[in-house]
């Protein structure tokens, strides 16, 4: 008997793969009773089919000859064995999807679980959260388009390059899930709904029947309101980066989709944090006890990353970024051409996009900051792409994808690009101006180190800024290194501490000098750059007012090492204390890596004629030193002491008095701090500490999420008190009390009520008058904020799409209407919409053409236009 002839599963179609492993289907005598009952055992009866059926599909492509088969990984936590569709798994492994993450181990799973359960992800960014809920939607939804109108899921997210990240990810699935195309069945549609793009177009999106809507919330919620949506056949809601959803003020925006979607929903909430604004929105919007899969415990930063930390005065800021960018980098200027073959392999490629080693990423605080930084680099020669929030969508998808295809070298972002923009071999990021909160640092060198790879975090840091520096020491668990207190052969470890350092400042002055002298060579030039420096500086002045300020005891700490570097300058003591910018001991204190690129396996270019300078000439170092000690010099007197001779001046001797009294209090204060410490620095128990406030803590954790600490079951515990014996013994008055109100005029009218409730009439200041409502609108009206910022009801319809729906003669179908008994002129719509083309009316082949109007005789030049009417004679 012959052997049976191997099935090669990577090369099979749909209907093949489903003799194997048939989907699961309900039986003609399942009633709605049994529904929930038979749900858990037609899934695990499926999943048994998959788990099958993928396995064999995982051995075939471990005997395939295709590259992206190697590294596949088979047993308990391996794609296979999670009971994904052979077709889904089949786009995964073709797509170089191996192994799955942490998260995507823990996660994928628990979202497919019968019955279905809310699930709340904390993981690391770059760790896979996309993969973790594109996965199961895809298999929810088994890779076809559903024929019944209405959303089926809903995926939230911050921004808009996220949004369109998101839609290459499961497209991409997508596609290779139906790449036999068959025309019996379409493919998932897709849908992006965000700001910054035309009504009319998201108009005849949402008219296409869409599967999936990936979109952010405030222009969601308004077309959700203009087009009167129902969103009842919602059955995946996602909310992506759900922190930075409340940070950026969506709350609104997101409770009023939420009271708009179903109870049955099943509710996912992916995030890198967990702020306590976070936990309340859980608390509201998931079901009771949702399940909880938390990674951020063990480390909040990839272990591939390397950080570096500068100290800078802030004038040499734009100095210190081109040192980075030109001798660290390594950064080439002008701008970068694709060659035909890399272009064709950039098409050919699925998720990884073909960035250069020194491409980077560089945050600064406002759109002002990208402006200047952006004048400052194109005139330095670099190829410079910008991405700000109120840049137009067309625009910012230009910079981002000349970023991505390699035109351009540098991208200035905002924190707008902090979160979930995915380029997975970027290696170099720039914090040009220091985060003022830990979890927005975290999230920005989170854009590198992803996916196994290496990856390098370098932050300017003022004196201003140093507080916060002492808060990321706190929020990682890693201590501050001064580079200059070990000179060891073996370098700083820049994962497991904060090392500072400063730049020499022989080379900051001579950039500083270069940057002035190429922005005054032409007065447009020169115009531009001095305008933009003032608005940057009072930018960045009202920046700083609206961020929440560090911690006292941070503060502290900054004052404490500002007066080390102080008194170990004056005492000479070269190899302790702080080496900051500003201070005598900066020429001693140059970071490390400046120094000594090579121990820290970088390949860097060092500028040989720098150090052969250095070396070479017997007086650099008493030069160093020189220019350490001018640039630290500060002046004993004030500007009402300067030129006065004396004690003449009436100002001199205030300033001279004042100056005696803040003396005697600094040293009293002095000498009460040092009684406190006892002389000894703490420096080992802060490191300790415990995470920012704004962060939930355990105990709000706990009381919202199954952590698994709790192992009493409610229905067999008994507890010491009887639930409900305090109201039937009547000792619970005091909460009665409090809704009741004394009418001091109910004696002269007549006898008042036993309970009196509060009266639900508010004084408006602003009206002088007495307003329905708790504070948010008038007559109790819930107000959101729109996307010009106006605080509009979440009711209000403008009344453009009924308008649209009669100039385009369709009609939105109701919810669960089969798409055949549609109108024919939404059906061409729909199949207009996913073809990519626009749409024409219904009556397309037939013109009308109407008389003109008649002229006014009374109107300006009416014989002029009579004339011009009359046909002309020959």
């Amino acid at each position: 008997m012959a052997a049976p002839k191997e099935i090669d599963f990577l090369a099979l179609d749909d209907d093949a793969i489903e003799q194997i492993a048939p989907p699961p289907r309900r039986s003609a005598g399942v009633t709605d009773e049994d529904h929930e009952d038979d749900a858990a055992f037609i899934a695990a009866a499926a999943q048994k089919h998959n788990v099958k059926a993928g396995t064999q599909v995982a051995k075939q492509a471990h005997k395939s000859k295709a590259k992206v088969a190697s590294g596949i990984v088979s047993g308990g936590g391996s794609f296979q064995s999670m009971g994904l569709h052979p077709s889904l798994l089949r786009s995964l492994l073709l797509r170089g999807f191996t192994t799955p993450t942490p998260i995507q181990r823990r996660a994928i799973p628990a979202i497919m679980a019968q019955p279905p359960q809310d699930v709340v992800g904390m993981a690391r960014t770059g760790s896979g959260k996309t993969l973790s809920y594109i996965v199961p939607l895809l298999h929810r939804l088994n890779g076809r388009h559903s024929t019944s109108f209405g959303i089926k899921s809903l995926i939230l997210c911050p921004s808009r390059e996220l949004a369109f990240q998101i839609l290459k990810v499961g497209k991409d699935l997508a596609r290779g899930w139906r790449s036999d195309g068959d025309a019996h069945t379409d493919a998932i549609r897709w849908s992006v709904i965000v700001g910054g793009e035309g009504l009319d177009e998201q108009f005849a999106m949402m008219t296409a029947n869409p599967d999936v809507v990936i979109g952010t919330p405030g222009r969601l919620l308004h077309l959700v309101v203009e087009m009167n949506l129902d969103l009842k056949s919602v059955e995946y809601v996602v909310f992506d980066e759900a922190d930075r959803l409340f940070e950026m003020g969506f709350a609104d925006q997101m409770e009023e989709l939420l009271r708009r979607l179903p109870s049955t929903r099943q509710t996912l909430l992916f995030s890198a944090t967990l702020p306590k604004s976070l936990v309340e929105f859980a608390r509201a919007g998931l079901e009771a006890n949702p399940k909880l899969i938390r990674l951020d415990a063990d480390s909040k930063i990839s272990p591939d990353l390397r950080m570096a930390f500068f100290s800078i005065k802030p004038l040499d800021k734009d100095a210190a970024l081109l040192l980075l960018l030109r001798d660290v980098i390594q950064v080439p200027t002008g701008s970068q051409t694709m060659d035909a073959d890399a272009s064709k392999k950039r098409k050919r490629a699925h998720a990884v996009d073909q960035l250069k080693p020194y491409q980077t990423i560089i945050f600064c605080a406002t759109k002002h900051h990208v402006e200047y930084l952006l004048l400052v680099l194109t005139t330095m020669g670099y190829a410079c792409s910008h991405i700000y929030s109120s840049l137009d969508q067309a625009a910012r998808s230009i910079q981002m994808n000349q970023f991505r295809s390699g035109q351009t070298s540098l991208l200035i972002v905002t924190d707008l690009a902090a979160r979930g923009i995915d380029l997975p071999v970027l290696e170099h990021v720039i914090n040009y101006d220091f985060p003022p909160q830990p979890r927005i640092f975290v999230h920005r060198v989170g854009r590198t180190a992803r996916a196994g790879r290496r990856g390098w975090a370098w932050s300017l840091c003022t004196h201003t800024e140093l507080p916060y520096l002492c808060d990321l020491q706190l929020f990682l668990a890693r201590p501050i290194v001064s580079s200059h207190v070990v000179r060891a052969d073996e370098p700083h470890d820049l994962h497991a501490s904060l090392v500072l350092g400063t730049f020499p400042r022989e080379t900051l002055d001579e950039e500083s000098e270069s940057i002035r002298h190429a922005m005054h060579e032409s007065s447009t030039t020169a115009t531009a750059y001095d305008g933009l420096l003032g608005v940057v500086k009072r930018a960045h002045s009202m920046y700083m007012r609206s961020q929440p300020k560090a911690s006292a005891e941070s503060y502290r700490r900054t004052k404490d090492m500002l007066k080390d570097a102080e008194r170990s300058a004056a005492a000479g003591i070269s190899s302790q204390g702080w080496a900051l910018a500003g201070h005598a001991l900066e020429a001693q204190g140059v970071h490390d890596i400046l120094q000594r690129p090579e121990k820290y396996q970088l390949q860097l270019r060092e500028d040989a004629a720098r150090r052969a300078r250095t070396h070479d000439d017997p007086l650099a170092g008493a030069r160093a030193a020189m220019l350490a000690k001018v640039n630290a010099f500060r002046p004993g007197e004030t500007v009402f002491e300067m030129g006065a001779h004396g004690q003449h001046m009436p100002l001199a001797r205030l300033m001279q008095d004042r100056r005696r009294t803040l003396h005697t209090k600094q040293r009293r204060a002095r000498m009460i701090e040092s009684a406190k410490r006892g002389g000894e620095h703490e420096e080992e128990a802060e490191v300790q500490a415990t995470a920012p406030a704004d962060l939930a803590d355990e105990d709000d954790i706990a009381s919202v999420f199954d952590t698994g600490r709790d192992f009493r079951d409610p229905s067999t515990y008994l507890h010491y008190e009887q639930k409900g014996a305090a109201e039937e013994k009547g000792y619970s008055f005091l909460d009665q009390a409090r809704r009741v109100t004394v009418d001091m005029a109910g004696d002269d009218v007549g006898p008042a009520p036993a309970a009196q409730r509060v009266n639900p009439q508010r004084w408006d200041t602003k009206k002088k008058k007495f307003v329905m409502g708790d504070g948010t609108g008038a007559d109790n009206q819930k107000l959101i904020r729109s996307e010009t910022g106006l605080k509009l009801p979440a009711s209000y319809r403008s009344g453009r799409f009924d308008e649209w729906q009669r100039e385009q003669q369709v009609a939105l179908p109701h919810v669960g209407q089969d798409e055949s008994a549609m109108p024919a002129t939404t059906r061409r719509m729909a199949a207009s919409v996913q073809r990519g083309g626009p749409h024409r009316p219904g009556r397309r082949f037939h013109t009308q053409t109407k008389a003109p109007k008649p002229l006014d005789k009374l109107q300006y030049g009416y014989k002029r236009k009579l004339k011009e009417r009359q046909p002309q004679e020959c």
